[in-house]
Formats: structure tokens, sequence, C-alpha cells
């Protein structure tokens, strides 16, 4: 019995050091089903540590961050969806270091 109280215990520190050290929040902006993907984008960004309206503020910046990167990687009229993004060191002053990544949308140029 003191085993499987070991490894409870154990657990419980893993994962909640984890959950501490990595939030994320996932899929902001679904995918449509009439909407084409033509490819993905990621990126990195450097953002406030908040706990106020946190989630709302990272998914506003993730966008404004991966669009940036798509629109120098795909012409034309496109957009992201799919947002997925992930907290990862904490940096000085407060800010936190943001991964993210999305799909781009936008009309397929190789179609005839």
């Amino acid at each position: 019995m003191k085993t499987k109280n070991k490894l409870l215990f154990i657990f419980t520190v893993i994962f909640t050091v984890m959950f501490i050290s990595c939030a994320s929040m996932g899929n902001y902006l679904p995918v449509s089903p009439d909407e084409t993907v033509i490819g993905t984008v990621q990126t990195t960004f450097v953002a406030r540590d908040s706990w106020l309206s946190k989630n709302e503020t990272i998914n506003t910046q993730a966008y404004i961050k991966l669009l940036e990167a798509a629109v120098r990687k795909y012409p034309g009229n496109i957009d992201v969806r799919d947002i997925i993004w992930v907290t990862g060191r904490t940096m000085g002053s407060g800010n936190i270091e943001i991964s993210a990544m999305a799909k781009i949308i936008g009309e397929d140029t190789n179609e005839i």
C-alpha cells in the first residue's frame, strides 16, 4: 500500500509542475468546413504575464503575431485559424515566452 501512495505522490508532483510551467490554450478560431487550409505557420513572442483576462489577451496577441508571419509566407487574401499556443519560460519583469501555431486559410492558388 505504501508503494501506491508514493507513486501517486510522485505522479501528482510531476503533473503539478508540468501544469504550472506549461499552460496552453487550444483551438482558438477553429477552421470552418467551407474554408481551405493552404498551410501552417508558427511563431514565438513575449507576452505580459497577467491573470486578468490572460487567455483572451494571449489569444489576440497570438492571432496578430501569427497573421504577421503568415503574410510574409503566403500572398493574397489569407487568415489564420485553429490557433494553439503554449506558455514557455518566464522572462524577467513578469513576461512569459509564448509559442503559437495555426493553420493558414485562403484560396488555393494551385487549383486549375
